[in-house]
C-alpha cells in the first residue's frame, strides 16, 4: 500500500493532482488507513498511471471520465465503446506525432540555416524580412488548408 505523497512522487503528480483525479470520479474509491488517510493499492497506482497517460496525451478529462465510467462498470458489453474511445485518440496521437515530425523538420531547415550563416564567413546579418523569405523558399511556400 502506498500513500498520496508516494504515488505523487512514484507517477510524478502532485498529491492535488491525485485528489483532484478522486473529486472528478476518475478512480475508484480509495481505501483509507486506521488513521483516515489514502491508502493506494498497486491496482490503485495502475489506474492512475492510465489516467495519467490519457492527460499526458492530451485526452480531455470527459473523455477521460466516460472511459473511466465504463471501465468501473466492468461489464463486458462496454468493451466495443472502451475501445473506441482508445481508438478515436490513438488516431488524434497519431495526427499529433505527425505535425510534431513536420515542425521538426522545419526547425532542422531552420537550424542549417544559422549554421550556414555561422560558417560562411561572408555571411551578411540579414533582416527579418529577407531571412523569412529565405526560410520560405528553403520550405517551398507554405501551405495553407
Amino acid at each position: 500500500m502506498y500513500s498520496a505523497g508516494e504515488v505523487a512522487k512514484k507517477l510524478g503528480l502532485s498529491k492535488d493532482g491525485l485528489r483532484y483525479y478522486e473529486k472528478e470520479g476518475l478512480l475508484p474509491p480509495i481505501k483509507r488507513d486506521a488513521s483516515g488517510y489514502r491508502s493506494y493499492s498497486e491496482a490503485d497506482v495502475e489506474w492512475i498511471f492510465l489516467i495519467r497517460c490519457l492527460r499526458d496525451t492530451d485526452m480531455p478529462i470527459f473523455k477521460i471520465k466516460q472511459y473511466v465510467s465504463l471501465l468501473m462498470q466492468g461489464e463486458n458489453n462496454s468493451i466495443p465503446e472502451r475501445r473506441a474511445i482508445l481508438k478515436d485518440h490513438q488516431k488524434f496521437i497519431e495526427e499529433k506525432i505527425s505535425i510534431y515530425q513536420m515542425l521538426a523538420r522545419l526547425i532542422d531547415k531552420k537550424i542549417a540555416f544559422y549554421d550556414e550563416a555561422l560558417n560562411n564567413s561572408n555571411a551578411k546579418c540579414v533582416d527579418y524580412a529577407e531571412e523569412w523569405n529565405h526560410f520560405r523558399e528553403v520550405l517551398g511556400g507554405i501551405k495553407h488548408d
